[in-house]
C-alpha cells in the first residue's frame, strides 16, 4: 500500500520547488533580475526532465513555463521588476479560470490532471475543483499584497516559502475531500485506502 508521502512527496513536488530555489539563492547573491534569468533557465530544465522522465509533456507545466518566460522575459527587457512580481498572479488566476473552465468539459480538466491517482464521485471533483479555484484565487490575492507593501527581498522569502506551502495545501485539500467522496466502488476493492 502507497503510504501519503510517497504517493505526493515524489519528485514532481521537487521539481516545482526547484526554481523557486533557485530564484531565491540568486536573488540575494546577484539581485531580482539575475534571479528572474536564473528562475526563467532553471524552469526550462526542470519542464525537460519532466518531459524525459515521464515520457510526456505535462501540459500544466508548460503553460506556467511560457508565463515565466513571458513575464520574465519582459522583466529583463524592460528592466522593471513589476512583471515577474505579477507572475504568480497571473499564473494563479490564468489557473482558477482554466479549471472554471474545465467545468464544462467531461471529463473536467481536474479528473484528467488527478483522474489516475484520485477517484471521486462527480460532486466530490465539483467540490474538489472549486476549492483548488478558491486556493488559487487566494494565492493571487497573497501576492498582490505581498509585493504591493513589502521590498523586494521581503517578497522573494514569502514567494520562495509560499511555494511548498501551496503545492501542500492542493496536496492536503485533496486528501481530506478524498476520503469524504471517494467512490464507493473504489473503497469495495482498497483504492480508497491508497490515500491513507
Amino acid at each position: 500500500m502507497m503510504s501519503f508521502a510517497e504517493r505526493y512527496l515524489n519528485r514532481s513536488l521537487l521539481l516545482e520547488i526547484c526554481p523557486a530555489l533557485a530564484f531565491f539563492a540568486v536573488n540575494f547573491g546577484w539581485g531580482l533580475m539575475a534571479a528572474t534569468a536564473a528562475v526563467m533557465v532553471t524552469s526550462v530544465i526542470v519542464v525537460g526532465i519532466g518531459v524525459m522522465l515521464d515520457r510526456k509533456v505535462p501540459v500544466l507545466a508548460v503553460v506556467t513555463l511560457a508565463l515565466v518566460l513571458l513575464l520574465g522575459g519582459a522583466s529583463l527587457v524592460f528592466n522593471e521588476e513589476i512583471f515577474i512580481k505579477i507572475k504568480p498572479t497571473v499564473g494563479n488566476c490564468l489557473f482558477a479560470a482554466a479549471l472554471g473552465i474545465g467545468l464544462l468539459f467531461r471529463p473536467s480538466f481536474l479528473v484528467q490532471m488527478l483522474g489516475q491517482h484520485v477517484q471521486l464521485t462527480e460532486a466530490g471533483w465539483r467540490v474538489l475543483t472549486l476549492c483548488w479555484i478558491g486556493l488559487a484565487l487566494g494565492l493571487a490575492g497573497l501576492n498582490e499584497v505581498v509585493w504591493r507593501t513589502m521590498e523586494t527581498d521581503h517578497w522573494v522569502i514569502f514567494r520562495t516559502a509560499l511555494t511548498p506551502f501551496a503545492i501542500l495545501g492542493y496536496i492536503l485539500i485533496t486528501r481530506l475531500l478524498a476520503e469524504y467522496y471517494w467512490l464507493e466502488e473504489t473503497a469495495e476493492d482498497g483504492g480508497s485506502e491508497d490515500l491513507r
